[in-house]
């Protein structure tokens, strides 16, 4: 049986592995309901690792596309009308980069400001957020960030993060279900560079938030080269 896929372009694989699978389920080359190929059939049909096709089904789990069943293999969907999601978008693109870049610009200052303007009180209830029991851990990272920018009091920037609001909120969910267990982790060191009362610090500690995120990311996005970090 001859091959129906592409040869994939070196440079982005994820990108490309991910719009020929889509392509092939809009075109009905997969049905609702069906099993995908396996990875390691998927990993030949494109060439590529099984790393790359297992973050790219992982990718297409979170979205809705499919819908991994532990020891029985990934199942197609239904998929509305509307797609393309969220994840496709952001991976078959550079929003991605672009949207990582200007929440480092905008969070690091608004955790620079937070500490130098926030209250004891206010930092405790800052806090107090990453104690809670019974949220989720999106809920947690959410509030989170929201909290720091409010911290900042400073309007302009407030209302600048807030128009950001959608993009950010968009990369923010792909970065979750990759990085849920770490993603609580950076949060905390921001929170204790923040009780630090040391601005540059709280800065810093936001900036390196972003950029760990980047270096989990940015072989994705070969093509961005050193963009991402600033």
């Amino acid at each position: 049986m001859s091959n129906p896929f592409k040869p994939i372009n070196r440079v982005n694989l994820h990108s490309e592995v991910m719009q020929q699978i889509t392509a092939a389920i809009r075109s009905g080359q997969w049905q609702p309901g069906s099993r995908l190929p396996g990875e390691i059939a998927l990993a030949e049909m494109f060439q590529v690792s099984r790393t790359c096709i297992r973050e790219v089904l992982k990718a297409l789990a979170y979205s809705g596309v499919v819908e991994s069943r532990s020891g029985v293999g990934t199942f197609l969907r239904e998929i509305p009308s509307e797609e393309p999601s969220l994840v496709m978008d952001l991976l078959s693109s550079s929003d991605y980069v672009d949207v990582l870049e200007m929440r480092k610009l905008l969070e690091g200052q608004a955790a620079y400001w937070a500490t130098e303007r926030a209250t004891p009180e206010e930092i405790a209830e800052l806090e107090k957020i990453l104690r809670q029991d019974g949220w989720t851990l999106k809920e947690i990272h959410t509030a989170f960030h929201d909290r720091v920018t409010a911290l900042s009091k400073n309007p302009v920037l407030i209302h600048m993060l807030t128009e950001f609001q959608e993009q950010f909120k968009k990369q923010r969910e792909l970065n979750f279900v990759i990085l849920p267990d770490e993603d609580r982790l950076e949060h905390w060191k921001v929170m204790e560079a923040i009780k630090s009362g040391s601005p540059a610090k709280a800065r810093k500690a936001m900036h390196q938030h972003i950029d760990y995120i980047w270096k989990k990311f940015a072989h994705l996005f070969p093509e961005q080269g050193g963009r991402g970090k600033m």
